[in-house]
């Protein structure tokens, strides 16, 4: 079973996203996607961290390439790479970092949790404390940042539903209530789930996704060394 969670800021989907990972023994992949990248790369989470989800603006992006030798770029193709990996372990539950955008496969389940503005500030100034206007200007911020990153990454627009299996929204549902909408819809779809992909062909599909894009022409470089790797052995 591979379950893909895209949600908004202060939408409860880290906490549906723990609900689901602990009633199915899924393995939860969010932050832990960022810390397999850097792993891989030998670097400090924070280095990576700007790019985590979000667009930097174009100073800031070359002032952290030319501190940190990171780019966009760069974090895109590992980003790739760790969501592949984690696809093929199977039994994983992807919170966003465009996973959604990434995986093909018939059998895994897209999910998008939403909330209405108001309930996401009520549950910010609850949580933190702060001005009702303060959280509206964070959770703004944030929805840009994050539509921004799915926007100049795979070419989409993260609110657009057609990308979802399911977009819940969670003004009225308990988290509970949405745990237990996503899990028969996520046993269902992943017995359509296509084999392991070992074959060539697999890779191959996301190298044509990704050549279509031609501001990051290197993006699928990765796939295709790795698709030529497997065709090889």
């Amino acid at each position: 079973m591979v379950i893909t969670l895209s949600r908004q800021a202060e939408s409860q989907g880290e906490e549906i996203a723990r609900l689901v990972a602990e009633r199915a023994d899924l393995h939860l992949a969010d932050r832990a996607i960022l810390e397999r990248i850097a792993q891989r790369e030998g670097l400090p989470v924070a280095q990576l961290a700007v790019f985590d989800e979000a667009m930097p603006g174009p100073i800031e992006a070359v002032i952290t390439e030319w501190r940190t030798s990171v780019s966009h770029g760069m974090y895109l193709r590992r980003l790739i790479q760790a969501v592949l990996a984690l696809e093929r372990e199977d039994n994983v539950l992807l919170v966003g970092r465009g996973a959604a955008f990434i995986l093909t496969d018939p059998g895994t389940l897209h999910v998008r949790v939403v909330a209405p503005m108001p309930c996401r500030v009520a549950r910010l100034v609850q949580r933190q404390g702060i001005f009702r206007s303060q959280a509206q200007q964070l959770l703004r911020a944030s929805d840009r940042s994050r539509a921004r990153f799915v926007r100049r990454s795979f070419d989409a627009d993260i609110d657009a539903p057609y990308h979802y299996d399911l977009t819940l929204n969670t003004a009225e549902l308990a988290p509970e209530e949405v745990a237990d909408i996503i899990l028969p819809a996520a046993r269902r779809k992943s017995q359509h789930r296509v084999a392991a992909h070992d074959a060539p062909q697999d890779f191959l599909s996301h190298v044509m996704r990704f050549q279509r894009r031609p501001r990051f022409p290197r993006v699928s470089e990765v796939v295709w060394r790795h698709c030529e790797r497997r065709s090889a052995l």
